[in-house]
């Protein structure tokens, strides 16, 4: 037999609705779980960064082509399309972004980059790997990518530092890879950071915080092997 709420204990449930109540908080719960598995990827990630970053893992994504001006070298060699540039190298590239006027975030990555040069120079591993620094600033001219790279001690040998002139084929770049540029105070930027592991064929294969340089190094040398 049914009963009703009473008005003398309005927190009593009519019983003959506590079946709907369920079932109609069991397919609330089976449409949370279902979209959080696909957002998650299968539960695998719980942030659309990590995300991105486990596609890019399971699927490399082939970097567009794009023209880069590079400091210190001759006129005739000056400029040079990435992928034609890691191939001639055939070396795996742990690329990284930044602009030459940065003082936060670029600045810690920039130290992370020089510990990880003397590592690379002290093991002899600068015929496996190529540290690859590109700048996303138009105004960073590349006397200022050349001013940038003696300051942080940078050998060509390991470390070289690049510029994208071309606006669309820039942004095209910073897209792919996932790079968010803002605009900020001062003639600032905020941005994000990373180590992008890149294939001698062009593909960013990879991507690893910027505080775990260590991981870097060992997925850059993986592709090595």
């Amino acid at each position: 037999m049914e009963t009703t709420i009473s008005p003398n204990s309005p927190g009593q449930p009519i019983k003959g609705d506590l079946p709907r109540t369920l079932a109609l908080l069991a397919g609330m719960v089976a449409v949370a779980g279902a979209a959080l598995w696909q957002a998650t990827m299968g539960f695998r990630v719980v942030s659309t960064e990590a995300g991105r970053r486990l596609a890019i893992a399971e699927a490399p994504l082939a970097l567009p082509r794009v023209d880069l001006a590079l400091p210190g070298a001759m006129a005739s060699t000056r400029r040079i399309d990435l992928p034609a540039l890691l191939a001639a190298d055939k070396r795996p590239a742990i690329v990284t972004f930044f602009y030459a006027r940065c003082n936060a975030v670029c600045s810690v990555q920039g130290t992370e980059l020089q510990q990880m040069q003397r590592e690379i120079l002290a093991r002899g591993w600068q015929d496996k790997l190529l540290l690859l620094t590109i700048s996303f600033d138009p105004r960073d001219s590349l006397d200022d990518l050349a001013h940038y790279a003696s300051r942080m001690r940078a050998d060509a040998q390991a470390w070289q530092f690049a510029a994208v002139p071309d606006a669309a084929q820039r942004q095209a770049l910073l897209e792919q890879v996932g790079i968010i540029v803002l605009p900020a105070e001062m003639g600032e930027f905020q941005h994000n950071a990373a180590f992008h592991i890149v294939t001698p064929d062009g593909r960013l294969a990879q991507v690893v915080d910027y505080e775990q340089p260590e991981a870097a190094l060992a997925a850059a040398l993986e592709l090595a092997r």
